[in-house]
């Protein structure tokens, strides 16, 4: 009998976690790669010049070694005085595009004991652009309007007092207003670079405007070096003066150019070397048919495209589709290169690393969701499966590439990693005792002069003294953690959807809206990441805890979801409350309502919470339980009994408040400054959708609860700020609720197929639109 033929094994990596035969490489991969040399050819051909604004919001990811930025008038546009007692100005004439000086002149104003500072909020059209901080003597103060508030019909300018450390707030008056075409700069100290990654070949002309003096009359000795390489000496001489200079090509170090700038210090304490405003990069050499892309530009372009080829081919993604995703983001990226050669070069190396990353983390992902799926008893159809990695991959493209683009700032993600320098500077035990910093988060206009006494979690810092591990900085660990959490919530709504026995449709169609709706990008935008991880822990342990409602019982799937719980209230405390009012909620509703699902799971349910209560109780919360007995229930008795103003709180009229969210579910950016969340299509097949669902009993339940607490944390929000954590909160059931309306459109024919895709167009339209703006109106440095 003849042996069998041996069969030669697929080569694969780490235990057949990367089948090559899934990539087929070939043509079209071949293709890709030619493609970004054609692109980047005809882009580095078009040698444009590249300016830098010193001083100016958008230079600070270009250099190293300068002082804050400043700035001063050139030319006075306008003067205008106020009306007595007024708080406003109004300037109705058209104003030029660099008229963004603004000096205001306040009233007289002595600090005392109760008031030793006013904090003053300045507006410019209805938005907030600065907050002076008032301590008395001069009475002028000089800022610089947004380069993107339109000046064509001229500017209201309006003060505000604001609260600082009581309710009470010292009057304010506006005496007038001066505007003025502004002079941006900085100082230099004794050593300063500027960087410009992926310039190209050839020699360049560097323009330098600067101020080579000390007020002493001291030399400057004020040389210029590029890339370690003596280029000028320049001259020390009074006022403002243009130098040029000559980088020849032979000192570009792979299509990369740092200048260095070395002075003598003068000390004011500062060390001050030479005032630069202005700096410009322009071609000597001129541009040839075919232009040799630089090492710097080449090496990164083709690893984004390569790998966001090879990641989508993991997915299952088509080869011909995969290459024609990977020649659009060629043609972007090469027109990002003509048009804007800088952040452009900035962004390639970073966005490298990170597309790199994912390359790597979609077969951790494809097995490790499997496997999940598997052990939860949820299996997941091979296309449904796919599907959700591509929606996965492109949402953390999209999020992830948005938080490292070199002038994206979330807001609050360098308070949060301050915080975990501080645990890291050795003060571990003192982050883990009661008011280690709460009461830094609970502004005083929101809780009254004597908030409550509430347990701020410390877990979400001190397990991101993880980040330190990494060769980056803290806040870009902290933004990649929060958009690699934010979307695998693709794969837990599947999760929960299939648990359910909801079909493969509903389930894409509900993870797909989740992925492209808005808010969900906004909150990156906003950094406050112990939020959105507290949110991921909340939705994980209630996806859980239904799927594996029958199996509660067993021991294995009631201590996994005992851990979950008790991770889940120590992580993130507010998002605590929430998880344990939902548990209340869905006993007590399961108990109540006639849904026809087996109650037996209910007392491990409620079992695990307890145990999970004790032990967070245990390991943090116990310490808080005195304070809270003093402070915490009388203040809460208060706003029950009294209303908001009992503790010193002034709220809007309760319709004013209500009449906000439906401003925030809009899908544009209104003039008054509401951010818009673009949840209104979706909410609005929220009630039906929930219908719907009343053939999945324990779905129906749980979605029950999930808007209960919504609703229920709608209300207290009014008398205690919630930010909108509870909209927050239900984005996901929103989408389960959409995704079955939107099967049966989808099912209505050619119509109801236009209808689902032409309303997940314009809300990924709109999703990118905010995110582009939050982008552009990120805090400057």
């Amino acid at each position: 009998m003849a042996a069998p033929k041996a069969t030669r094994a697929p080569l694969a990596w780490s235990g057949a976690l990367i089948n090559l035969r899934r990539w087929q490489p070939g043509l079209p991969l071949l293709l890709a790669a030619l493609s970004v040399l054609v692109a980047l050819a005809v882009a580095y051909a078009a040698q444009p010049f590249v300016a830098i604004d010193v001083g100016a919001p958008l230079d600070y990811p270009h250099i190293r070694g300068m002082h804050a930025r400043e700035f001063t008038a050139q030319t006075t546009v306008r003067q205008v005085t106020a009306a007595p007692g007024a708080d406003e100005v109004v300037i109705d004439t058209p104003l030029h595009n660099d008229a963004r000086m603004v000096t205001l002149t306040l009233d007289d104003w002595t600090p005392d004991t109760l008031h030793p500072r006013r904090l003053i909020a300045v507006y410019a059209n209805d938005r907030r652009i600065n907050t002076l901080d008032d301590r008395g003597g001069n009475r002028q103060f000089r800022l610089l309007l947004p380069d993107d508030i339109d000046l064509s019909d001229g500017v209201r300018l309006r003060i505000e007092a604001i609260p600082d450390r009581t309710l009470e707030t010292p009057a304010v008056r506006l005496v007038g207003a001066e505007v003025a075409r502004a002079q941006t700069y900085r100082w230099t100290s004794e050593r300063a670079t500027i960087t410009f990654p992926a310039l190209g070949n050839g020699d360049w002309r560097v323009k330098l405007q600067a101020l080579v003096s000390h007020p002493d009359g001291g030399p400057v000795d004020a040389r210029v070096f590029a890339n370690g390489e003596l280029i000028a000496t320049l001259r020390d001489m009074p006022g403002m003066r243009r130098y040029l200079l000559i980088v020849p090509a032979h000192t570009l170090d792979n299509g990369n150019l740092t200048l260095e700038i070395t002075a003598n210090p003068y000390r004011d304490p500062r060390p001050l070397g030479v005032l630069l405003e202005h700096v410009t990069v322009t071609p000597l050499t001129g541009a040839t048919p075919f232009a040799l892309p630089p090492w710097s530009a080449l090496v990164p372009a083709l690893t984004i495209v390569l790998s966001m080829y090879g990641a989508l081919r993991f997915s299952r993604v088509p080869p011909w589709g995969a290459y024609g995703a990977a020649v659009a983001i060629t043609l972007l990226g090469a027109w990002a290169l003509v048009v804007y050669r800088y952040p452009t070069g900035l962004f390639l190396e970073p966005l490298a690393w990170f597309v790199l990353f994912t390359l790597a983390l979609a077969p951790l992902i494809d097995h490790g969701a499997a496997w999940i799926f598997r052990k939860l008893d949820a299996p997941l159809d091979p296309a449904l499966h796919y599907a959700l990695l591509v929606i996965f991959l492109v949402g953390l493209w999209l999020k992830g590439g948005g938080l490292l683009f070199p002038y994206m700032r979330a807001i609050d993600v360098g308070w949060h990693m301050d915080r975990v320098r501080w645990i890291l500077d050795g003060h571990w035990a003192e982050m883990y005792l009661p008011g280690a910093f709460s009461e830094s988060v609970m502004p005083i206009n929101e809780w009254g002069p004597n908030r409550p006494v509430i347990p701020y979690s410390p877990f979400f810092h001190l397990f991101s003294t993880l980040f330190a591990l990494f060769p980056w900085s803290l806040e870009t660990s902290a933004n990649l953690f929060s958009a690699l959490l934010d979307n695998s919530r693709v794969f837990v709504i599947a999760l929960l959807a299939r648990a359910m026995g909801v079909s493969n449709r509903v389930t894409l169609f509900a993870a797909l809206m989740y992925a492209v709706t808005p808010v969900t990008f906004l909150l990156h935008s906003w950094g406050n990441i112990p939020t959105t991880s507290g949110m991921w822990w909340t939705f994980v342990t209630s996806t859980v805890m239904i799927a594996l409602y029958s199996r509660l019982h067993e021991r294995g799937p009631f201590t996994l979801l005992t851990v979950l719980t008790t991770v889940t209230l120590l992580f993130y405390t507010v998002m605590a409350v929430f998880h344990i009012i939902f548990v209340v909620f869905f006993v007590l509703l399961a108990l109540i309502v006639p849904a026809g699902i087996d109650r037996k799971p209910l007392r491990p349910v409620a079992l695990s919470l307890v145990v999970a209560l004790l032990a967070s109780t245990l390991i943090y919360y116990g310490q808080y339980i005195p304070p809270i007995l003093e402070r915490t229930v009388p203040y809460v008795l208060n706003l029950a009994t009294s209303g908001p103003e009992s503790v010193g709180v002034a709220r809007p009229p309760f319709s004013e408040y209500m009449l906000s969210f439906w401003r925030h579910l809009r899908y544009d950016m209104r003039p008054d400054g509401f951010l818009y969340y673009g949840l209104l299509i979706p909410l609005m097949f929220v009630v039906p959708g929930f219908v719907a669902l009343r053939r999945q009993p324990l779905l129906w339940v749980m979605l029950a609860a999930w808007f209960s607490v919504g609703t229920l944390f709608i209300l207290v929000g009014y008398r205690v700020s919630m930010v909108d954590k509870q909209l927050f909160y239900i984005v996901p059931a929103i989408c389960l609720c959409w995704g079955v309306y939107a099967a049966r459109f989808w099912q209505r024919g050619w119509w109801g197929r236009v209808l689902v895709v032409t309303i997940y167009i314009f809300t990924l339209v709109t999703a990118l639109d905010l995110w582009v703006i939050r982008i552009v109106r990120s805090p400057v440095v």
